[in-house]
């Protein structure tokens, strides 16, 4: 009898982290466009300058979104060539969506699944929205031009967890470009051009 009593103790304990397991994680809507009203997402994702796309239209389905985030409150601002990469203290979320096929009205949008943060329990959390056309953020495409880029942070006060549904972005979420991706090269000519004047000055 004690031994059924102990089994049925475990077992309901057992039951219990489980199920605090699974609440102990928060769910956003993952996509740049949705909503209504003071809810409402649209933040088409544009080429820049040098990608080979029309600068300033939305771009195809060649790119995929992914998604960062941060624990808490943070501020990042909007990718520039040469300021695109992961920040420190930022996590990358396991979502991805391709962008739509490019048809009209549709350039620069994406719809994907629901988006699980493992580790979020409570409070405010602040997003980025990526776009890429390698396999992923920090890969280049077999071929052609490598250009990505990621939206400006934004924090929203508390996502959904356990049974309560899941919110979209709404409007903290604003357009942003992908510029392209220097190669390596460029960057060891231009370290070796910093190094040259280092040497220059020293001279005079």
């Amino acid at each position: 009898m004690k031994r059924k009593l102990a089994a049925a103790i475990l077992g309901i304990a057992a039951s219990v982290s489980l199920v605090s397991s699974a609440h102990a994680q928060g769910r956003v809507l993952f996509n740049n466009y949705g909503g209504s009203g003071a809810n409402t997402t649209f933040a088409p994702v544009n080429y820049g300058a040098g990608t080979g796309g029309t600068v300033g239209a939305g771009i195809n389905s060649t790119y995929t979104a992914g998604l960062w985030y941060f624990l808490g409150t943070q501020s990042l601002a909007a990718s520039t060539p040469g300021n695109d990469g992961l920040p420190a203290g930022w996590e990358v979320a396991s979502v991805t969506q391709q962008f739509n096929t490019g048809g009209p009205g549709s350039e620069g949008i994406f719809v994907g699944p629901q988006a699980t943060i493992a580790d979020y329990v409570s409070g405010p959390i602040t997003f980025a929205v990526t776009a890429f056309n390698g396999a992923n953020y920090g890969a280049a495409p077999a071929s052609g031009i490598w250009a990505r880029g990621h939206s400006a942070g934004f924090t929203l006060s508390g996502i959904a967890t356990g049974l309560s549904a899941a919110g979209n972005f709404g409007p903290g979420l604003t357009s942003f470009s992908v510029n392209p991706v220097p190669e390596p090269s460029i960057f060891a000519l231009s370290g070796l051009g910093a190094a040259a004047l280092m040497l220059i000055r020293r001279k005079k």
